[in-house]
């Protein structure tokens, strides 16, 4: 009988045991995804925060202070500067991410002033680059890239980029492509609403956000003007450049043309492969010098135009005496003087 007893109040417990662990057993859930934070979104620095811009400057210091002027070219050993806000709501920061999703895309224009194709230059690509932040505040962080305009941009026409809106880390961590295919307008980027990159610039005129100052064509101290004659059958001779030492007397009679081209190796020729850039420029054509004790004037020579407005002159006159045509001041027209070409970009 005791032993009965002890079996029942055994099986009692026992079956307490069970009903206690079964009532009180711990659950989990775990979300079927990852949680998401809020995806970084770029904008200019200047005037209202509009989404998906940025600044773009060129500057003549690698701290990026000293602008260029609005009318300015923009010259090789200039900087190219990208300013932008970045707001993301979770706190991530970029240190790098967005520099290295930096593509910039460059073009030219031919002897004809006909775009040629787009090429393009990532990060590594691009001469002292680097990425420049200010602490998170709130979620925005003010950072920039900056970047040296060095010689494979001479004779540069048009400048674009792309850019991805990053952050170093978070989920997610991208956002749109920025794409732009003239930093000089003022019109907005192109962007992707799918995180595709794109390939090339856009074909419709797209800005950074920011129109920045300065112009092109890129312009370089390799560059050169030089003056070379039309021969006989009409074709000019760039073989030798009457502006050289050494070069022979320009006559009445002679048809001249001008040339700008950028003269890499300093030789002062033009060589296979060299840039010309004549259809970028404006000629204006004058004499110089001092004949006879009389000094040349500033008056612009009359000039037609080949490649570019002026580029063009024809030394004397073609219906009339030569001298005619020139300042009555000077004592045998043009003769005794220097032949001078001045460009206007």
């Amino acid at each position: 009988m005791k032993n009965l007893t002890i079996k029942k109040i055994a099986f009692g417990l026992l079956l307490a045991g069970y009903a206690s662990s079964s009532a009180f057993a711990t659950l989990t859930a775990t979300t079927n995804d990852t949680i998401q934070g809020s995806a970084p979104v770029l904008s200019k620095l200047n005037g209202d925060v509009t989404a998906q811009t940025v600044t773009v400057t060129f500057t003549t210091d690698s701290d990026g202070n000293t602008e260029i002027g609005a009318n300015d070219n923009v010259k090789v050993g200039d900087w190219m500067k990208i300013s932008y806000r970045l707001l993301d709501k979770d706190g991530d920061i970029d240190t790098k991410s967005i520099q290295e999703s930096l593509t910039v895309f460059k073009r030219t224009k031919d002897a004809s002033g006909n775009y040629g194709a787009w090429e393009g230059l990532k990060a590594d690509k691009l001469k002292s680059i680097t990425t420049k932040s200010e602490a998170n505040t709130e979620g925005v962080q003010l950072g920039y890239i900056i970047f040296q305009i060095d010689d494979q941009f001479a004779g540069v026409d048009q400048i674009g980029f792309k850019l991805q809106e990053s952050t170093d880390f978070g989920a997610p961590s991208k956002n749109h492509w920025l794409n732009v295919s003239d930093v000089w307008s003022s019109a907005a980027p192109v962007t992707t609403e799918n995180g595709t990159e794109p390939t090339e610039p856009p074909s419709t005129p797209a800005g950074p956000g920011d129109q920045a100052p300065g112009k092109g064509p890129i312009v370089s101290d390799t560059f050169k003007v030089g003056i070379f004659k039309y021969d006989a059958q009409g074709n000019l001779d760039t073989k030798v450049d009457y502006a050289a030492a050494g070069a022979t007397n320009p006559k009445y009679g002679d048809k001249f043309g001008a040339v700008v081209w950028n003269d890499a190796d300093k030789n002062g020729s033009i060589d296979d492969g060299e840039l010309i850039k004549t259809s970028a420029y404006t000629f204006k054509w004058t004499l110089d010098g001092n004949y006879e004790g009389v000094a040349a004037t500033e008056d612009v020579l009359e000039a037609t135009k080949t490649t570019a407005d002026g580029d063009t002159i024809y030394l004397g006159s073609e219906t009339a005496n030569h001298n005619s045509i020139y300042n009555t001041t000077y004592k045998a027209g043009a003769q005794g003087y220097r032949l001078k070409v001045t460009t206007n970009e």
